[in-house]
């Protein structure tokens, strides 16, 4: 008959237990973090288990042939006490809040950002991170923990799961680094690797540019439906789009000279307009008010119109473009791409193209020059015309 595997631990019945095809683990009734294992081969060994500040310890006691029931469970308690008064002497009462914010203060604040936006950082910590592990002390976070997290944040995509990760593990190296009065010595985030990034060579095809621009006269909100106009007929960031000052703009050469400060290879920007663009500011300009830029906004701190991601989710909704995978639907960076694949498809030269983008090296705009589907079609119809 098989033995229990929780009973009453006695030197006659650990002598008497016998080993089976596997090694089991016993559990001993009066003192439960008392464990014996019994191996196939017949050797049982004591051990402790418990936790501290979430961490599961395992400590191994001895042999069960040389110590007996009461030693085993002395050291038991011994070690366990031990452990305890270590986890108050350690205790440092930070929280990942704190750490957060002495890596944003000392470190993260000191880094450029386009006109002085929050870190992507500190926003992919505010929002993700924070209202999941905030508030949680620091010597509570193990790293199997850390591990299981950012396994479960890997449902929201690698661009959120990687830089969540950046973030966090950025924070505590800063830490134990540069702040030695803390005495911090552990990043429980070290060793989880990032989300491997899929490649995106998502455009618009003409069919598609179509049914988008005739679904954002459809919306509500017309000034974020220009600026996704904008930005597909200029290839510009849409952060640049948004920021666009009336000044910027010359019309009697169809120009934006996007200043140094609003690229991020801090330079001047040049940017040829197409007549649509033209024509759209003009008429932006009669109904303008005070403020300098081209997409004003009262209600945000910067002066212009953020976000819109409502926007463009409705606009290709309706448009027939919306796909559950993230990486079939289009996204608003994707019109930079639309803008750039359908020049190089016309027969532009790279390195022209590559100055509508304001790019500073070619290598950087061959990521946008995809061949369509038709032009493979034509392709292969042409190699096997013999066979028509």
């Amino acid at each position: 008959m098989t033995q229990p595997t929780k009973f009453k631990f006695t030197d006659r019945r650990i002598k008497v237990l016998l080993p089976e095809s596997k090694t089991r683990t016993y559990s001993d009734l009066s003192l439960v973090n008392l464990k014996l294992t019994l191996t196939p081969s017949g050797t049982k060994t004591f051990y402790v288990r418990f936790k501290v500040s979430a961490q599961d310890i395992n400590h191994k006691l001895g042999n069960a042939e040389k110590i007996t029931v009461d030693d085993a469970k002395s050291r038991a308690i011994s070690f366990m006490n031990l452990k305890s008064a270590q986890k108050l002497e350690h205790n440092s009462g930070l929280i990942i809040n704190d750490i957060f914010k002495i890596y944003k203060e000392n470190e993260l604040s000191a880094r450029k950002t386009l006109a002085g936006r929050t870190h992507a950082l500190e926003v992919s910590y505010r929002t993700h991170l924070k209202p999941k592990i905030g508030k949680t002390p620091i010597e509570e976070i193990t790293r199997k923990e850390a591990r299981n997290l950012f396994c479960e944040m890997e449902k929201l995509g690698y661009s959120v799961h990687n830089r969540c990760l950046t973030s966090i593990k950025s924070a505590f190296t800063y830490v134990i680094d540069f702040e030695d009065d803390l005495n911090i010595g552990l990043n429980p985030f070290i060793g989880i690797k990032k989300m491997r990034e899929v490649q995106r060579n998502r455009y618009l095809t003409e069919d598609e540019a179509k049914r988008l621009l005739k679904s954002l006269d459809h919306e509500s909100n017309q000034d974020m439906a220009d600026i996704y106009r904008v930005a597909l007929f200029t290839g510009a960031r849409l952060s640049n789009v948004k920021m666009m000052k009336w000044h910027e703009i010359d019309f009697s050469s169809c120009q934006w000279l996007i200043p140094a400060t609003n690229t991020k290879t801090s330079k001047v920007y040049q940017i040829p307009l197409h007549s649509f663009v033209i024509n759209l500011l003009k008429q932006r300009r009669e109904q303008a008010s005070d403020s300098p830029f081209v997409f004003a906004s009262e209600r945000s701190k910067y002066g212009y119109i953020t976000g819109g991601d409502k926007v463009w989710k409705s606009a290709i909704k309706r448009a027939g473009l919306y796909h559950e995978n993230p990486n079939i639907r289009p996204r608003p960076h994707d019109l930079r791409r639309t803008f750039a694949t359908w020049q190089i498809q016309s027969g532009a030269d790279i390195s022209v193209v590559s100055k509508a983008l304001c790019h500073t090296s070619l290598k950087h705009t061959m990521i946008y020059a995809h061949t369509n589907v038709e032009q493979v079609r034509n392709s292969i119809e042409e190699a096997f015309r013999m066979f028509k």
